[in-house]
């Protein structure tokens, strides 16, 4: 159930599997956000409200009609939206900031901020998984109330999945802070919290992708055994189009297609602060055994006609443009993951604790590692099924 401005008494929420009614959903996960919640949507609001007066789309100037309907949500000028605010449980006055906001801003009907609540503090994860199984929109931001990323760099996500959405209406856009590593925001920090990243990563990397030993096996043998010695060459294989790492999965600002969170928001299981690292994992998931089904078809629509599905500008030639697919394995992959730098600042008042949510987070990384590997956890199904 919802409330808003136009509905104060609470009203059944919608289903991500119904159709898409706007171009975007904004889901906010808030606990505890008295404070920094109204900041935040000052800075959403702004940005949304000025790029549907001046008539521009989400991807900025560009407005074409690329004959993809999913596409055109980005393309096209942006006329519809919603934000859908989660208190999850907070014991202040999130909850009455949120509702007050909302009456005071009173969009009008092409725009909506929808209020949800659940009634005990189940964590992030659970607070994102809820807005996003309720969102209306063709995309589905999820962004943190603390406002810490610019929201005006929803552009930059949105011209990225203008280029890397698949034909069938597939792709993932995350915001990365990957670039200010080595910026006052990161090295200023205290040596246990940069101690405690580092070691997040390391193990994140080492579980999430551990290292092929039988490939490393294959090379060790190769260059101890004689050439003469060697087996006969097999027949040659295509490879996969591999996802390329994302080396920040924590920041709290990507985009979703539709198509593409009603396969991995439902199958979802981690409630708490590694949730982006599970969804991640489904969607590679679902890209490989998509692909792995899609060799027996020998036939990708991003590697045969990559003009068609990513050139939106068209300021590239045919050849250009399936020069850049081929170099490019974001335009093979059946579920693309992309990783865009976006402007962060550390903002005071994080619900995190060091320590304690560290030693979760570990825990929780060897929880999803080991319930996928061993298939007690459903895993997603080809998308070409």
């Amino acid at each position: 159930m919802y409330t808003s401005p136009r509905h104060t008494k609470p009203v059944p929420l919608p289903t991500l599997q119904d159709a898409d009614e706007v171009q975007l959903s904004v889901v906010v996960p808030m606990y505890n956000e008295k404070d920094r919640l109204p900041a935040m949507l000052d800075d959403a609001l702004t940005w949304l409200e000025s790029v549907r007066k001046q008539n521009r789309s989400l991807c900025g100037e560009l407005a074409l009609d690329v004959g993809h309907r999913t596409k055109n949500a980005l393309t096209s000028p942006l006329k519809t939206y919603e934000i859908i605010l989660v208190d999850d449980g907070s014991n202040d006055a999130t909850y009455q900031v949120a509702m007050d906001y909302a009456e005071q801003k009173r969009l009008d009907s092409s725009a909506e901020i929808r209020i949800t609540q659940l009634h005990t503090n189940r964590g992030k994860g659970a607070a994102v998984r809820h807005g996003v199984l309720h969102a209306r929109g063709a995309f589905i931001l999820f962004a943190d109330a603390d406002g810490a990323t610019r929201f005006s760099d929803l552009q930059k996500l949105s011209r990225e999945m203008c280029r890397i959405l698949t034909d069938k209406g597939h792709g993932i856009v995350v915001g990365s802070r990957a670039h200010l590593v080595r910026s006052d925001a990161v090295v200023k920090r205290s040596f246990l919290r940069n101690l405690l990243m580092r070691g997040f990563h390391l193990t994140l990397s080492v579980l999430m992708r551990p290292p092929n030993v039988r490939a490393l096996g294959d090379k060790l043998m190769n260059r101890l055994v004689p050439k003469s010695l060697h087996s006969a060459p097999k027949a040659k294989v295509e490879p996969l189009a591999i996802q390329p790492e994302i080396h920040d999965t924590q920041c709290g600002f990507k985009l979703f297609s539709r198509e593409s969170a009603r396969v991995i928001f439902p199958l979802a299981h981690i409630d708490r602060w590694i949730f982006d690292v599970e969804l991640l994992l489904l969607a590679e998931m679902a890209s490989r055994k998509s692909e792995a089904d899609h060799t027996l078809h020998k036939h990708h629509p991003q590697a045969s006609s990559p003009a068609k599905s990513n050139n939106l500008h068209g300021s590239q030639t045919k050849s250009e443009s399936s020069q850049k697919a081929a170099s490019d394995p974001l335009l093979h992959l059946a579920l693309p993951i992309s990783e865009v730098a976006v402007q962060w600042t550390e903002i005071d008042g994080s619900k995190i604790s060091l320590l304690r949510d560290s030693i979760r987070m570990g825990r929780d990384l060897i929880i999803i590692r080991l319930n996928y590997a061993l298939a007690r956890w459903a895993s997603p199904n080809s998308l070409y099924a």
